[in-house]
C-alpha cells in the first residue's frame, strides 16, 4: 500500500534537515528552499477542502499598487503604501479574524499588529497580522507581499514562500510593467497547480494596454484582465472589469473542482520530487564522491616524524654520572692483575688524583661540572613542533583545497568557519615538546644528585669490610679515586668478590657508563615522536569529518531516492 504523500515529503525532510547544519553554498539554499516549499504542500494536502476564508495572496512589481488595491478593496488604510519607492519588506496578512489564519501557515513567526502599527509596512522573516472584519474577509484572508523585481533577493524570497502557501492568487500590473518576465513563472505554476487566480492592471490609461495583456496571457486566465484605472486618467473600464467587479468575483470565489485539486496536488508533489532529485540529490551525490576521494587522500598521508631530539637536555647528567660511577662489579680471578696493575692505575690518573695523594685534600668543585651542572642554552623545542605541525596542516590544505569543488566549500561562510573550527592551534604541537621535557627535567633534577646504582651497590659491600667506613668517605668526595684509596689502604686484599671492573681508569669512566640516562632520553624523544603523530592523525582525522559532513552518508542518499522513487503522482494517496 502507497505511503501517503505528506509521510513522504516529512521523512525525506527529516532526512535533509539533520545535514542542514553543516551545509552552505548552493546546496544549502536548495535544500532550505526544498524543505519550505515541502512544508507548504502538506499544508495543502491537509486543507484540499478550506474550512474558512481562502488564503489569498496578492503578487506585483515595485510600484504596481499592492498595497494601495488591498486598502481600496478593504475599504481601510491597514497597508502603507508609497508611490516613490517599495514599502512592504514582509507578508502582511488581513483577515476578518485572527483565528482564519492557520497558526503553522508559512512556516514562520505571526505576529498581530498593534493600533499604533498601521499603516503596516510588514516585518522579513515573521507574518505580520491584522484584523478587518467585512463582507470580502468573510470570503478571504489578503495577504500583500513585498515586489518580486526589486533589487533585494529578500524580498523575492519572501514573496517566493507566500506564494507556495497561498489558496489563491492575485497578479497585478501596470502598463509600464506587465510585460516583467519575472511574472510568467508563477503565472504558469498557478495554472499547473489548479489555484484561482485573478489579473489585474493598475493605473491603466487606456484599453489598448489591457488588450495587450489579454492576449499575452492567453489561456492562463482563466477569466477577463480587470482594470483599475489612473486618478487622473480619462479612461474608464467596462463595468465588468472594475474595481468593483473584482471586489464581487473574490467574495463570491467558489471553492474548485475536487478533480482540478487532485491535480494540482499531484503536480505540487512531483515538482518537489523533481527537484529533490536533480538540485538535492545529484549534487549531494557528487559532494559524497569528492568528500570520499578526498579523505582517502588524507588518510594516505604519511605524517612526517617531529626530528626533535632531547639529548642535549641529558648530556650533562650523563658527565656527571661518569664522575660519580665506581662502574659495576667483575668475576675474582682480576683481583690479581688489579693489585699488580696498581702502579701503572695510578700513573695514569688525572692530576686531581695526584693532587689527593699528596696532599689528602680534593676540591669540591673538582668533579661537578661548570655552571653548577645546569644545562647550557637549548633549541626551542616547542617551536620546532610547531613549525612541522603547521606544515602539516599545510600539506592537508594543499590536498582539500586541490579540488575546486573544496575549495568552493570553504569559501562559503557556513562550510570555511566549520572547517577552521576543525583546525588544530599548530601551539598544541608546542605543548608537546614542553610538557614531555618538563617531565624529562623533573627526572634528570632528582638524579642529579642520587649515587649511580652500581656505586651504590659498592658502597655498601665496603661499610662491611675493614677499614671500610674510611674508603667510603673517599669514595663520597670522589667515586672514581675509590681505586686509589683501595690501593694505599691496602684493601684490595681484604676483598673477595669485589674488584672494580675494567682494566684502566680510562675504559671504567668511557664505556661503562650508567645507561639511565641514554634510555630516558630515547623514551622522550620516543613519547614525543608518537604524542606529535597523533595529534597530527587526530587533525587529519577532523579534517575526514569535515569532508564528510559535507554531503550525506550514502545510506541518506539512497533513502532519499527510495522516497523520491514512491511518490508517483499517479499513485499517491491523496
Amino acid at each position: 500500500m502507497p505511503s501517503p504523500p505528506d509521510r513522504l515529503l516529512s521523512r525525506a525532510g527529516e532526512s535533509l534537515a539533520a545535514f542542514v547544519p553543516q551545509t552552505g553554498g548552493p546546496l544549502r539554499v536548495a535544500i532550505d528552499r526544498w524543505l519550505a516549499d515541502a512544508a507548504a504542500a502538506r499544508f495543502h494536502l491537509g486543507n484540499t477542502k478550506p474550512a474558512g476564508p481562502v488564503l489569498l495572496g496578492i503578487f506585483g512589481g515595485t510600484g504596481t499598487g499592492k498595497s494601495t488595491l488591498l486598502n481600496r478593496l478593504l475599504g481601510q488604510n491597514l497597508s502603507a503604501a508609497s508611490f516613490r519607492r517599495t514599502f512592504t519588506s514582509g507578508p502582511i496578512a488581513i483577515a476578518g479574524r485572527l483565528a482564519d489564519i492557520p497558526d503553522d501557515w508559512l512556516g514562520v513567526e505571526h505576529l498581530p499588529a498593534a493600533p499604533a502599527d498601521f499603516p503596516l509596512s510588514g516585518k522579513p522573516g515573521s507574518l505580520l497580522m491584522a484584523e478587518a472584519p467585512t463582507d470580502l474577509t468573510a470570503r478571504a484572508t489578503l495577504i500583500d507581499t513585498p515586489d518580486l523585481d526589486g533589487d533585494q533577493p529578500a524580498h523575492h524570497a519572501e514573496a517566493d514562500r507566500v506564494f507556495r502557501w497561498v489558496q489563491a492568487v492575485l497578479f497585478l500590473v501596470t502598463p509600464e510593467k506587465y510585460q516583467m518576465t519575472e511574472l510568467l513563472p508563477y503565472y504558469r505554476l498557478a495554472q499547473r497547480y489548479g489555484l484561482p487566480r485573478w489579473f489585474v492592471m493598475n493605473k491603466a490609461e487606456n484599453q489598448s494596454a489591457v488588450d495587450d495583456y489579454q492576449k499575452q496571457l492567453g489561456d492562463k486566465t482563466g477569466g477577463a484582465v480587470f482594470v483599475i484605472p489612473r486618478d487622473d486618467a480619462g479612461f474608464e473600464p467596462a463595468g465588468d472589469a472594475n474595481l468593483a467587479a473584482l471586489r464581487q468575483a473574490v467574495v463570491g470565489l467558489a471553492p474548485p473542482e475536487s478533480a482540478e485539486v487532485q491535480r494540482g496536488l499531484e503536480r505540487r508533489v512531483a515538482d518537489l520530487m523533481g527537484r529533490l532529485t536533480d538540485q538535492i540529490i545529484a549534487p549531494a551525490r557528487e559532494r559524497r564522491l569528492i568528500a570520499d576521494r578526498l579523505a582517502a587522500a588524507l588518510r594516505a598521508m604519511e605524517t612526517p616524524l617531529p626530528g626533535v631530539d632531547v639529548n642535549p637536555v641529558t648530556q650533562q647528567l650523563r658527565q656527571r654520572l661518569q664522575q660519580r660511577s665506581v662502574l659495576y662489579l667483575i668475576g675474582p680471578q682480576r683481583v690479581l692483575d688489579r693489585v699488580r696493575q696498581a702502579p701503572a692505575l695510578l700513573s695514569r690518573l688525572p692530576r686531581v688524583a695526584w693532587d689527593y695523594l699528596r696532599s689528602g685534600e680534593i676540591s669540591a668543585n673538582a668533579f661537578t661540572p661548570p655552571g653548577g651542572g645546569k644545562p647550557g642554552e637549548l633549541p626551542d623545542f616547542g617551536a620546532i613542533l610547531t613549525d612541522q605541525f603547521a606544515v602539516v596542516q599545510s600539506r592537508i590544505d594543499d590536498v582539500v583545497r586541490g579540488s575546486s569543488a573544496a575549495a568552493t566549500w570553504l569559501a562559503d561562510p557556513i562550510e570555511g568557519a566549520v572547517y577552521a573550527k576543525e583546525r588544530f592551534d599548530p601551539a598544541e604541537a608546542g605543548k608537546v615538546a614542553a610538557e614531555e621535557i618538563a617531565d624529562l627535567r623533573a627526572w634528570l633534577e632528582k638524579r642529579w644528585d642520587a649515587t649511580p646504582r652500581d656505586t651504590r651497590i659498592v658502597m655498601a659491600l665496603l661499610k662491611y669490610l675493614p677499614g671500610g667506613k674510611q674508603i667510603t668517605s673517599f669514595a663520597e668526595a670522589a667515586p672514581y679515586l675509590l681505586a686509589t684509596a683501595l690501593v694505599v689502604h691496602h684493601a684490595l686484599f681484604g676483598v673477595d668478590l669485589l674488584v672494580l671492573g675494567g682494566y684502566s681508569l680510562a675504559t671504567w669512566l668511557s664505556e661503562k657508563i650508567s645507561n639511565e640516562v641514554s634510555s630516558r632520553t630515547r623514551s622522550a624523544n620516543q613519547r614525543i615522536a608518537d604524542r606529535f603523530t597523533r595529534l597530527a592523525h587526530e587533525q587529519i582525522e577532523r579534517t575526514c569529518r569535515w569532508l564528510n559532513q559535507r554531503a550525506p552518508s550514502y545510506k541518506t542518499l539512497e533513502q532519499l531516492e527510495t522516497l523520491a522513487a514512491e511518490c508517483d503522482p499517479t499513485k499517491l494517496e491523496l
